[in-house]
């Protein structure tokens, strides 16, 4: 049979296929290898392309597609190096349970290893990243090959949400010609034909199964809970989709008496309305004390998917190894520090609501344990709020308070991590905001925030404020020119501390007798003008130097549609200095609270 179309016929069936399967949103990136694959995208009615300079930015504008629709989006670039780019993105994917399929372009099996230019070996190039790997080969026309050609799409995109939700990657081979070509002659309108009958078709659908919590495992977590005063609830990242655990949650705390410690990405510490449930959300500067930490031994500790990221949190998990750890999570081993004593997998809302009833239905009387974790609570906020309204400069606590404190009700916020994630936690109080926050803690990298932020408002078209540092500014540029294709506003506030200052706050800052070069390599000072970074993809761009002048932009900002760079300008130093100085006052007004419990006794 010849192969006049066989090409062109091959990847619309395989498209068409994705799109029956369930994928919407395509990501590309330019190349030529990838054109059938890019012109059956397009030509397929139920699927949206969107464009990327560069597919490292594509590969995170995907990834933050999937954090708020749930579902897939497909990626695809042309062949060689363009795949590599993908993998910070599909690792990410990976280790946060997010969906993402991966198209890669590649050239036929005689050009392999021959010094063929922009051909690389690319099976299984993603590794043990990816939920499965699939490759295509060349397209073939054997009837049997193009039903299975379907039935495979339809499998690429059923292992990317389930058992496990994560990447999965799809290599095919394209052979020149790549333009599309139209049947002339009778083998090739057959072909075409066959196409369209399969098109036609229903395609295979695996519906994924309920994941009921085994009882079991349930009343042997009941049994450890049920009568235990000196428990917590502790509340690491989670993805969007944890935002309706809160009311399970609550209630879970009530029957126990156990106070909550929620981080601002867990989904269920921000917004208020929380009556009868002891919480501690400045946790992390509160555990941070070495009194409290010694007074305050749990008996039980009941994990709500990932573990705090908290350094606070961790040297505390770390202290009490030994003490019985309940991790509730739909997939995973979520236990960092090897202490889990029971691991209830499966849909975490019916856990939880199965534990509180095996637990029993009347609620904890507060008790003297509860009420050291909310005192010490209410202590370290104190301590925040004063520090944060009588600095005269423009601290970094400041600007991450003013940034929440404007973002628009019911908006996104995706953080960045090294500094913004932290500066959130330490310094914005839950209150009446309530926003959805996004984030990358999965590998917890800088890379691809911007991208993945644009990549969300354009799946959900909501606006979404990103909060982040210079240096993850600086190495995702490219996701700038993403961020302007929304009809909602994108507000991209960029803590300008002139470096990674993070590292200042890490125990190589107080090593003696270290090169100074040493901290320049790791904070890396840039003195880079932001604005034209902003103007260089014509989006606007604003300056504050004081919280007042932020509030302002940001009111601004998040009313027009569009991309809007604001960059907070504060002292290179100052985080570091404000951090040393609210851990030490909190520190302080915990030990005084500490120190009406006499010697050798424990709450």
């Amino acid at each position: 049979m010849t192969e006049e179309n066989l090409l062109t016929q091959w990847s619309r069936l395989l498209l068409s296929s994705f799109a029956a399967a369930g994928i919407r949103d395509v990501v590309l990136s330019p190349g030529s290898r990838s054109t059938p694959f890019m012109v059956a995208a397009e030509r397929e009615p139920q699927l949206v392309c969107h464009d990327s300079l560069d597919e490292r930015a594509a590969a995170f504008f995907a990834l933050g597609q999937a954090r708020v629709t749930g579902r897939p989006s497909l990626l695809i670039c042309t062949s060689g190096t363009a795949a590599a780019h993908y993998l910070p993105a599909v690792v990410e994917a990976s280790l946060s349970y997010t969906p993402l399929l991966v198209l890669t372009a590649d050239r036929p099996l005689e050009l392999q290893d021959c010094a063929a230019p922009q051909t690389v070996n690319q099976i299984k190039l993603m590794g043990d990243h990816v939920r499965r790997f699939y490759e295509l080969g060349t397209p073939e026309a054997a009837p049997s090959a193009l039903v299975g050609l379907r039935r495979l799409a339809a499998q690429a995109v059923h292992y990317a949400l389930w058992p496990t939700p994560g990447p999965v990657h799809v290599n095919a081979r394209a052979r020149k010609p790549l333009e599309p070509a139209v049947a002339a002659g009778g083998a090739g309108e057959a072909r075409e034909l066959r196409v369209d009958e399969l098109i036609a078709m229903p395609i295979g659908a695996a519906s994924p199964p309920a994941v009921h919590p085994d009882p079991d495992a349930v009343e042997r977590a009941a049994g450890i809970c049920r009568g235990t005063e000196r428990g917590l609830i502790v509340c690491g990242p989670a993805p969007l989709r944890q935002r309706r655990l809160r009311e399970a949650v609550d209630r879970l705390a009530r029957t126990t008496g156990f106070p909550v410690l929620a981080e601002a990405t867990s989904q269920l510490r921000l917004g208020s309305g929380r009556d009868g449930v002891v919480r501690c959300d400045a946790f992390d500067a509160v555990l941070r004390s070495p009194s409290f930490r010694a007074r305050h031994r749990p008996d039980v500790v009941v994990q709500i998917g990932a573990a705090p990221v908290s350094a606070g949190y961790e040297q505390y998990a770390l202290a009490y190894t030994d003490v019985a750890s309940i991790v509730v999570a739909p997939y995973g081993w979520q236990d960092p520090y090897s202490r889990a004593t029971e691991l209830i997998l499966g849909d975490p809302l019916l856990a939880l609501e199965q534990l509180e009833q095996a637990i029993g239905t009347t609620a904890a009387s507060r008790s003297e344990w509860s009420d050291a974790f909310g005192e010490a609570d209410r202590r370290a906020w104190a301590v925040v709020d004063a520090d944060v309204d009588n600095d005269d400069s423009f601290s970094e606590g400041a600007a991450v308070r003013t940034v929440l404190d404007r973002a628009p009700h019911g908006s996104l916020v995706m953080l960045g991590n090294s500094l913004a994630v932290r500066e959130v936690d330490t310094f914005c109080r839950p209150g009446s905001v309530d926003v959805d926050i996004l984030c990358q803690r999965g590998a917890n990298g800088i890379d691809g925030i911007v991208a993945g932020a644009s990549g969300s408002a354009a799946a959900q078209e909501r606006p979404v404020t990103v909060l982040l540092g210079d240096i993850s500014f600086l190495h995702d540029l490219t996701g700038l020119a993403l961020a302007g294709r929304t009809g909602v506003p994108v507000v991209v506030v960029v803590v300008n501390n002139n470096g990674g200052r993070i590292f200042e706050q890490l125990p190589l800052a107080s090593v003696t007798g270290l090169p100074p070069a040493v901290m320049e390599h790791v904070t890396t000072p840039h003195d880079a003008q932001l604005e034209h970074a902003a103007l260089l993809f014509g989006h606007r761009y604003g300056a504050a130097q004081s919280a007042r002048e932020l509030a302002g932009l940001m009111d601004d900002a998040c009313a027009t549609p569009g991309c809007t760079v604001v960059e907070a300008k504060v002292s290179a130093h100052g985080a570091a200095e404000q951090h040393r100085r609210v851990f030490a006052g909190i520190a302080a007004a915990v030990d005084e609270l500490e120190a009406a419990v006499p010697t050798g006794s424990e709450r």
